[in-house]
């Protein structure tokens, strides 16, 4: 009895691993722009903290000063701590729209 659960399950797991052609070009597809999604996302978050950084400094250099100085300082950082958010914002965008490029190419894949 237990050979024939055995017997059963390993062809389960062969007919679940089985891919047509055209599922295996889907998963390629998606796969490809996942990978693509995620290093938009990667420089992006390189580069807002890069800004962050600056703004940092900026933050530190205005209160090291004093006057006129410290508060345009001020304003530059809070400038480049926007312009970082941005950043971010636009990379998670840019993602989002290769991530759904990417399904509707697999789904066009699969729909062949």
């Amino acid at each position: 009895m237990r050979k024939w659960w055995i017997a059963a399950a390993a062809l389960a797991v062969a007919a679940c691993g089985t891919q047509t052609p055209q599922e295996r070009e889907a998963d390629q597809l998606r796969d490809a722009a996942e990978a693509q999604a995620d290093a938009i996302e990667a420089e992006a978050g390189n580069v807002a903290a890069g800004m962050k950084a600056e703004a940092e400094q900026l933050r530190q250099q205005a209160g090291q000063g004093g006057g006129y100085d410290a508060q345009r300082l001020q304003v530059r950082a809070e400038a480049r701590e926007r312009e970082a958010k941005l950043v971010e914002e636009q990379a998670e965008a840019r993602a989002r729209a290769v991530r759904d490029e990417g399904k509707a190419r697999a789904s066009a894949a699969l729909a062949k």
